[in-house]
């Protein structure tokens, strides 16, 4: 098996707990309301299945979460091993009933490889298109299914930090520039839940990002969990994590969209709670539209 890559932060950290307690809302959301309908998860940046050993400050924070869906997903949590999206999205599925299909991949072998022992199945598995696992990228794989998703699919993006910075020179383009585009036509028939650490939402970049999405997606919220330096958890200290949600229906007057938004509302009280944000953290990490 190919050398494990030492990850620089520890999974569970800030933004995890954003991006995963998002998730597990989604899938209760959709449990209560569509309870017959599958849901396929393609999650693009695969990550590691399951991180062991994880700080006993992030398995506080997952424990005072109580009452939200990530801590029903997060199963193994007080025995110090937190699920990644894949794997808690598989759990939590199983334990609510719902028929979620689990298909990812990662461009590094290691990971790839760890997330298919986990019993989560490769995205060629779905799209033989897409070759030759070795040469996976991302954002192709984009491009590839774009045509090919519909209504119960859920697709995760989970890009690299440059994800914002230009590309060449001043004034070149960055990826969400030919990014966004895409995400926007698959988000007319599908969810998408794009995660993005921002460095500074504030100056260009971050404005220029803002102004991409209002562009783009038709129906969408964002949250924001803002940088936590007083904390021994590793990575991420120094961003804005970005969470973008986007959908059809999400901002219409059913009782789905009605309860959804009210559970992100609650979720982003509680974590705020176990992150110990006041003030304008606060009201960064609750749900606005875009």
């Amino acid at each position: 098996m190919p050398v494990q890559p030492t990850l620089p932060y520890n999974m569970g950290n800030a933004g995890d707990l954003l991006k995963h307690g998002v998730l597990a809302e989604l899938l209760l959301n959709r449990q209560k309301f569509s309870p017959d309908q599958s849901i396929r998860f393609l999650d693009l940046f695969g990550g590691q299945p399951i991180s062991r050993n994880t700080p006993k400050e992030i398995i506080r924070r997952v424990e005072k979460l109580s009452d939200c869906a990530l801590k029903d997903g997060q199963t193994e949590i007080s025995f110090g091993n937190y699920h990644g999206s894949g794997m808690l999205v598989q759990t939590l599925g199983t334990k609510l009933g719902i028929q979620v299909s689990v298909f990812t991949s990662d461009r590094n072998e290691y990971r790839r490889v760890a997330l298919h022992k986990a019993g989560l199945p490769p995205l060629q598995n779905e799209f033989p298109e897409l070759g030759d696992p070795a040469g996976y990228d991302a954002y192709k794989t984009l491009e590839v299914i774009q045509e090919k998703v519909f209504g119960n699919d859920v697709i995760l993006l989970d890009p690299f930090a440059d994800f914002l910075k230009p590309s060449g020179g001043r004034g070149s383009e960055n990826r969400a520039e030919s990014v966004l585009p895409i995400i926007g036509k698959i988000s007319e028939s599908s969810t998408v839940l794009l995660f993005v650490l921002n460095l500074n939402p504030f100056n260009r970049y971050g404005r220029r990002f803002d102004e991409l999405l209002a562009k783009y997606l038709n129906c969408a919220y964002m949250m924001t969990c803002p940088p936590i330096n007083s904390s021994n958890v590793a990575g991420k200290c120094k961003y804005y994590a970005d969470l973008v949600l986007a959908g059809p229906g999400l901002d219409s007057d059913s009782n789905a969209a009605i309860n959804f938004r009210e559970r992100l509302e609650f979720l982003a009280q509680k974590l705020a709670d176990a992150l110990g944000l006041s003030g304008r953290g606060r009201t960064l990490l609750r749900p606005r539209s875009i």
